[in-house]
């Protein structure tokens, strides 16, 4: 049995998001994302121990987060774990490209992760 999963929220500023979760090696459990932009919007997850640099970075795992003004999104658990080898760094940005690097509006977007 694995340990105790830690929390983690982000509310969406109006940049590109990029953020260490964690900075050495870890699992992400559970995501749960919301947005109330009308448009889909991207939180995207990088293997590494600083914030991601979308532009040359790329995405080893990306979730759509549907969009609805009422708001919409999801929950995705992860049983068994997703493993990171190096930390745990994520953006949200409103393009699905890799390299997309559009800011969202800021309080747009609201994602938790569970993570050990």
């Amino acid at each position: 049995m694995p340990g105790t999963a830690r929390p983690f929220r982000l509310i969406s500023a109006a940049t590109n998001n990029a953020t260490v979760v964690k900075s050495t090696a870890g699992e992400v459990w559970a995501i749960w994302a919301a947005n109330i932009s009308a448009a889909i919007r991207f939180l995207k997850f990088y293997d590494k121990a600083t914030a991601p640099n979308p532009l040359v970075d790329t995405p080893v795992f990306v979730c759509g987060v549907p969009g609805n003004t009422a708001g919409a999104g999801g929950s995705l658990p992860f049983p068994r774990g997703m493993a990171f080898n190096i930390g745990i760094g994520i953006v949200v940005v409103t393009g699905i490209a890799d390299t997309d690097n559009t800011a969202t509006a800021a309080n747009e977007v609201a994602v938790s992760i569970a993570f050990l």
